[in-house]
């Protein structure tokens, strides 16, 4: 019996800014991911400089040889980011619009082509995927929404979508 397909999730917010960078590289090579789908609306930094306290940190998008992109790289995982899979209202805890955007029938809301490409992402052969946003718990972020969404919509319901952060356990 071949093994079921997975989709991991991690979350960065409860890791220690002094930490993440290390601490998320490490979690997702123990799990063997292969690539990084970053699900976050806006992965850069919105202060530029760097002698700020809030400012480019090695888990933002950056242009050049900086940021996630190499961090991930210098380990062997791919980092991609699906602008169309961010939370389109960030300030609503119940994802409303989210949610309304994925029940739309007509298909038209970027939502909807963000996870046919993450799907091509999950069936590649020898993929292991994992979406990553802020959040710190996987439950009241939107990445489990769209990970649930891509299950049902891709997968009948037959991807196992796991939480890094907390030791694969199953959300």
């Amino acid at each position: 019996m071949a093994s079921r397909r997975q989709l991991w999730t991690v979350g960065y917010g409860a890791w220690a800014a002094s930490v993440r960078a290390d601490r998320l590289v490490k979690a997702l090579v123990d799990r063997g991911i292969t690539r990084l789908v970053d699900v976050r609306i806006a992965p850069c930094s919105s202060d530029l400089d760097p002698k700020r306290t809030y400012g480019p940190r090695p888990w933002h998008l950056h242009a050049g040889e900086a940021g996630i992109n190499t961090l991930l790289g210098q380990s062997g995982i791919a980092y991609e980011w699906i602008v169309e899979l961010g939370n389109p209202q960030r300030q609503d805890p119940s994802m409303a619009v989210l949610r309304a955007h994925l029940a739309d029938p007509s298909g038209d809301w970027p939502v909807h082509r963000g996870l046919a490409r993450l799907a091509d992402r999950v069936r590649q052969p020898g993929a292991v995927v994992c979406l990553l946003c802020a959040c710190a718990e996987a439950n009241r972020c939107h990445r489990t929404v769209i990970a649930h969404a891509l299950n049902d919509r891709s997968f009948s319901g037959e991807l196992e979508i796991l939480d890094v952060r907390a030791g694969g356990r199953r959300h």
